[in-house]
């Protein structure tokens, strides 16, 4: 597929306008952090009454389906945020406490076999909001409120991630891409959803997620079906060309990361103070676009990276605007189950359908004894959102 720059760059000799790769038109970020970090007096915090508070909320959520909440309180924020508790990730991990944006995982016991006893999950929309290292240092803070000592980090998972409209893939411009083979060479590229009369595809796997692994996909598409539509509007914001959003995608897993080094020989990516000390993502950057390479100015362009940017982009998406978005896109939603309302209804204008939809949630509230306000409270609790949680009424702490 030709390219899609947009970047004017001079005319060629027959006076016609060429173009370069935009680099304006390039995303660099985050997409999906996960660390393990050592703690301490893990023990000592654990007996003190949150190992029985973990507990007691697994098994409510086992056996009811119902939910604990644990407040957390951090001096950033006027009101607390809340967590649930949740199973974990077996063997290692049985215990979690998760909200709209962060997930710590936790082990019943201090370990001594080398595994760290809290893994913490930063999820995508804190990612693209706060910038890594914000985000990071936000879940250190959650930590710290339950009083663990914080030791060592290291990561787990990291996911980079570049979109950009400036390329549209097709099965011809992978002929000539290079890629790391196995002794057997029989670790060919896995695609899904590949059309082979016309070459296109929505994505693209090299590698495999245990270690290392690249996807290329169509993004547009994965906004659509999944609606992440706050992209859309980031995109919109940018002036990008919304219908051919791509995202070239490395997925870098514990088992690659432990064998890295960077170019002085260290190896800094198993401590993630040095990770961030040192500029390690840009350094780990270089490394996954020299195992990877397309011969085309955009690659030559993805390769170069944007210092610093993937650990201190912020405001990429901002949740406020995000929730103002969604809400004017439901109104289409919202408007035709209203109508089923009054459908039988002589009068069926929609102040007739909202009284209607009164009457039957103030019902199923007495009868599941619900508040919407106190639900609504408890919704923005689990957003890590300065301003969202400024609005939080002082009466639902009580």
């Amino acid at each position: 597929m030709p390219p899609s720059y947009s970047k004017k760059d001079g005319k060629d000799r027959k006076g016609n306008q060429k173009f370069r790769p935009d680099p304006n038109k390039f995303l660099f970020n985050i997409d999906t952090f996960w660390y393990n970090v050592d703690i301490l007096n893990y023990d000592e915090v654990m007996e003190s009454g949150l190992l029985e508070e973990l507990e007691n909320g697994r098994q409510l959520h086992m056996d009811y389906n119902e939910e604990k909440t644990v407040e957390v309180r951090l001096p950033s924020y006027e009101n607390p945020l809340v967590f649930v508790v949740k199973g974990g990730q077996k063997p290692l991990y049985q215990f979690s406490l998760r909200n709209d944006d962060i997930g710590i995982y936790f082990s019943r016991r201090y370990r001594h076999d080398g595994q760290y006893p809290i893994k913490v999950q930063i999820n995508q929309f804190l990612l693209w909001d706060k910038g890594l290292i914000n985000a990071f240092a936000e879940s250190l803070s959650v930590l710290m409120s339950f009083g663990f000592a914080v030791g060592k980090a290291k990561m787990n998972r990291i996911d980079f991630a570049v979109h950009s409209d400036q390329w549209q893939w097709l099965l011809d411009d992978l002929r000539t891409f290079e890629y790391p083979r196995n002794f057997k060479d029989d670790n060919k590229p896995d695609f899904y959803r590949l059309d082979p009369c016309t070459g296109e595809f929505e994505t693209v796997y090299f590698g495999n997620r245990t270690r290392l692994q690249l996807r290329i996909y169509n993004k547009t598409k994965e906004v659509m079906k999944k609606g992440k539509m706050y992209f859309l509007d980031l995109y919109n914001s940018l002036d990008m060309d919304t219908e051919n959003i791509w995202n070239v995608e490395f997925e870098v897993r514990r088992d690659f990361l432990k064998e890295c080094e960077d170019e002085e020989g260290l190896k800094i990516f198993d401590d993630l103070e040095e990770v961030f000390n040192r500029d390690g993502l840009d350094k780990l950057w270089t490394m996954l676009m020299e195992k990877f390479y397309h011969k085309s100015a955009f690659w030559t362009q993805l390769s170069k990276g944007a210092a610093g940017k993937f650990a201190r982009t912020t405001g990429y998406l901002i949740r406020t605007k995000d929730v103002d978005s969604n809400f004017d896109r439901e109104v289409a939603q919202i408007r035709g189950r209203l109508m089923t309302a009054v459908v039988n209804d002589e009068n069926c204008d929609i102040e007739t359908a909202i009284k209607k939809f009164l009457i039957k949630n103030r019902q199923y509230e007495e009868r599941k004894g619900k508040s919407f306000k106190e639900d609504v409270e408890k919704k923005k609790m689990l957003l890590h959102d300065y301003e969202i949680n400024k609005t939080i009424k002082k009466e639902t702490l009580d």
